[in-house]
């Protein structure tokens, strides 16, 4: 016996030491940003200056390309211009919290992960960016500040273990298990353990990753059941680009997410337009400029960490979906002595007081008897310092016939890399 476990230290200690010899000093890098918005306090009858922030840092130890440790760090702030920031207004949390192992194969690579946070959500670049190595894809529409992952089509807080598969066709498949801190769609206060199947692949004349899973939500306050399958939920979606840069694209997001396969007798399985993510946005060249226009439908929780749709959700806070459509026209060619600027103009109309119950049965009647909101974004993006500067300005129309002053709003955000 006492040879035994003395073989099997043995073993393990020849195992480290190879391993560590694999392993070499850590390369570091690491990206932060910061974002500022200014408005109107909404609850105000007249213009008082109100101003939020969020910042990020994210940071990568790659441990000789097999061992990738990934930290990022979250901290957003309301009314900056009160006196007791620190103590009421600001909100810290860890974004993620990952290890990853990757070990090369004949045919493609493996990559096992452990992680805690907003690991790769889907409807962001970042799965896409990490496999591939591509630029971003994802609409000027969604930007966003909410760390490097940015906006996305599930909004996810979780622990979990993943498997990804990286063939060197480049195509990837990926498979995850891990358990939200409360049940997504916010009928019930519940934990969830989620299943999830992952495809993305980069082709000549398109990039897709597509998504597919399973939710399967807690009984009660006092289950403690690892896995309740009296009630079942689905969830799917897809982000793709298609075409070519310089030529005409279409970028297409779609998401569903709280559909039932199996529930309980008191589940609430009502489905509306709060349950599903669409964007569909051509992209069409005009000389130097590019045209594009989108037709959207964001859940609420999505659209909050937009910049260009953000102060309509602080606006509307009883809105469960953002719908709408925008046009957008930008140049991404311009250049202030050698730093390269990219200007544009966004047209966004919003329609409120949606009834979403009708919307998809009467799409066209309840859209008609909606109110409408017309808001005019200018913006404007230059590499400067080694990163990124963003600013814009916005007016919302509807807020120039009551109230001028309270109609214009302004962003500014600063990224950079190192």
């Amino acid at each position: 016996m006492k040879r035994t476990i003395f073989a099997a230290a043995l073993s393990f200690m020849a195992a480290a030491a190879a391993f560590s010899m694999e392993i070499e000093k850590p390369f570091f890098s690491g990206t932060t940003g910061f974002f500022a918005s200014i408005a109107s306090n909404k609850d105000k009858d007249s213009f008082d200056a109100e101003c939020n922030a969020e910042s990020y840092f994210a940071g990568l130890f790659d441990f000789s390309g097999k061992l990738f440790l990934r930290g990022e760090f979250y901290i957003t702030s309301d009314s900056l211009f009160e006196d007791e920031v620190s103590e009421k207004n600001a909100v810290f949390r860890i974004e993620e919290i990952s290890a990853t192992y990757k070990a090369i194969g004949d045919s493609g690579s493996h990559y096992f992960s452990l992680f805690k946070g907003n690991y790769e959500p889907f409807g962001s670049d970042i799965f896409l960016q990490r496999q591939f190595g591509i630029a971003k894809i994802n609409s000027n529409l969604t930007e966003s500040y909410h760390g490097i992952e940015g906006a996305s089509i599930f909004p996810l807080y979780t622990t979990g273990i993943s498997y990804t598969y990286h063939s060197d066709g480049n195509k990837a498949i990926s498979l995850s298990l891990h358990k939200n801190q409360k049940y997504r769609n916010e009928r019930k206060n519940k934990d969830a353990l989620n299943f999830d199947f992952r495809f993305a692949g980069l082709y000549d004349y398109a990039t897709i990753d597509s998504i597919a899973g399973l939710v399967f939500p807690k009984g009660g306050d006092d289950d403690n059941s690892i896995l309740n399958i009296d009630e079942v939920l689905f969830q799917a979606g897809i982000n793709a680009l298609f075409g070519h840069k310089k030529s005409f694209m279409l970028h297409t997001q779609f998401g569903v997410d709280g559909l039932y396969i199996k529930k309980n007798d008191d589940s609430d399985d009502s489905i509306n337009m709060k349950n599903f993510h669409i964007l569909i946005e051509p992209r069409i060249p005009v000389s130097d400029y590019y045209f594009n226009p989108s037709a959207f439908n964001f859940p609420v929780k999505t659209a909050a960490d937009m910049v260009y749709l953000r102060p309509f959700v602080i606006k509307h806070p009883e809105e469960e979906n953002v719908l709408g459509i925008n046009f957008n026209l930008a140049n991404e060619n311009l250049y202030i002595g050698s730093s390269k600027v990219t200007a544009g103009i966004h047209g966004t109309i919003i329609m409120t007081e949606i009834d979403n119950d009708n919307l998809l049965d009467h799409p066209i009647t309840t859209i008609n008897d909606s109110e409408k909101t017309f808001i005019l974004t200018t913006y404007a993006n230059m590499e400067v310092f080694g990163g990124n500067i963003t600013a814009s300005i916005s007016v919302d129309t509807k807020e120039i016939k009551d109230t001028p002053s309270k109609s214009i709003s302004g962003t500014i955000g600063f990224r950079t890399n190192f």
